[in-house]
């Protein structure tokens, strides 16, 4: 056997050494770089390579004198963190059940900031819950790895994320079931400032099957009269304007529903809230009162103007100017405001594919546009996703969907107005 064969295999760092050491001394030296400066501190013969390594692990186990430093674990901190917060959150959720027996079980009637103060901790412990929950899809990848360890020992098969999750659906239905009997407590009047809580806790839990019922007692619950003894009740008109669900809260609770794939649930929200009469009034009364009594005191306005102008001139009688002047700023004033109704009540752009049916009156499309706009996110999110794909949906649900359009004075994809069809 050669000789060659028997010799210790060189690293590439002591050949770069020896070809430095036969260079001439009066040639400058060569620059290595951090990373070959740092591998040929650790390079090595074969037969100094175990002892070294045993003396590099002895000095990094000491730091200063000071002791070994401590060995961190990698599993059992994390479960022993995940069992901590479970119990923590059990804790929380504890109190704020009994928050909300304590505020049901009162014989007096509840302010509206008491019942808000206890509807805004369930908001904070429906936030927390839902975090919890949606933290072990993140470690999904280590939920994995450990059930694939943990196949051959039976005593540690079950993973503690089964149970956390049960625990969270039950905090999930208990605190919604929590909220649901406080709004429907006969002592307790619901307010705007407790429908919105309410709706955002329902939204958050991903619960939307008592948000139509909750919008009907909104307008429908009889009120408790405060100082009565026994305690009588008033009851509501659902049609006046103080009763119409705020627009904010009806799109929130719309979005719910239609997140959670409710379509009957989506279409009780829109009869609930947009349809009602009093939302109609609310809106009459926010954007139609001021244009209306500017209308109203424009012939009162024009006419004193009027009569201004008509002693500044010299050509005709001081009542004929005044007539004529009165004359010409009201038809300048009624067909420019007739022009405005039009362009209003007529736009169309915002459509997308629920449109009013042919001879339905423009004060009646203007009121009830907000109903429209609702059904159209409706359609928009049960129907096909690609615009050349629609007219084509089938199924019970679609039918009775645009069956309700019909109903209302509605049409579901005009083939008029869908695009190459003009």
């Amino acid at each position: 056997m050669s000789r060659r064969a028997l010799r210790p295999r060189k690293d590439i760092c002591q050949l770069c050494d020896f070809a430095r050491a036969r260079q001439p001394f009066s040639q400058p030296p060569i620059r290595t770089s951090k990373c070959a400066s740092t591998s040929r501190l650790f390079s090595s013969s074969t037969r100094y390579a175990y002892p070294q390594k045993s003396q590099k692990v002895t000095n990094a186990s000491t730091v200063a004198g000071k002791g070994p430093l401590p060995q961190v674990p990698a599993e059992r901190p994390r479960s022993e963190t995940r069992q901590r917060t479970q119990g923590d959150l059990e804790s929380v959720f504890q109190e704020v059940k009994a928050m909300c027996d304590g505020l049901l079980s009162r014989n007096g009637i509840p302010s509206e900031q008491e019942t808000v103060q206890t509807l805004t901790q369930c908001q904070a412990l429906a936030d927390l819950v839902m975090h919890e929950s949606s933290l072990p899809a993140l470690e999904g990848k280590d939920r994995a790895s450990s059930a694939l360890l943990s196949l051959d020992d039976p005593a540690t098969a079950k993973t503690p994320f089964s149970n956390s999750r049960q625990s969270q659906r039950r905090m999930q239905d208990e605190l919604s079931k929590c909220a649901y009997d406080i709004m429907i407590h006969p002592l307790i009047f619901i307010t705007p400032g407790t429908l919105d809580v309410y709706v955002k806790i329902q939204s958050i839990l991903k619960k939307p099957q008592t948000l139509p019922e909750i919008f009907h007692l909104y307008a429908n619950k009889p009120l408790p009269e405060e100082g009565s003894s026994p305690i009588r009740y008033l009851e509501q008109n659902s049609n006046k304007a103080a009763n119409a669900i705020p627009k904010n809260v009806a799109d929130r609770a719309l979005q719910t529903a239609i997140d959670a794939k409710q379509l009957v649930i989506a279409m009780d929200i829109v009869e609930f809230s947009y349809s009602t009469t009093a939302f109609r009034r609310a809106k009459l009364v926010k954007k139609a009162l001021l244009p209306a009594t500017g209308i109203a005191v424009a012939p009162l306005a024009a006419y004193t103007l009027a009569s201004q102008l008509a002693l500044l001139q010299t050509t005709m009688e001081t009542g004929m100017a005044t007539n004529v002047a009165f004359a010409g700023m009201l038809a300048y004033v009624g067909f420019t405001a007739t022009i405005g109704v039009v362009a209003v009540t007529t736009a169309n752009d915002q459509m997308d594919r629920v449109t009013w049916a042919p001879g339905l009156p423009l004060r009646e499309r203007w009121i009830r546009e907000e109903e429209r706009a609702a059904i159209d996110k409706i359609a928009g999110a049960w129907g096909f996703k690609e615009v050349w794909r629609r007219g084509e949906e089938e199924g019970e649900e679609w039918d009775a969907l645009r069956e309700w359009m019909g109903l209302k004075g509605m049409l579901l994809d005009r083939s008029e107005l869908m695009e190459g069809m003009e």
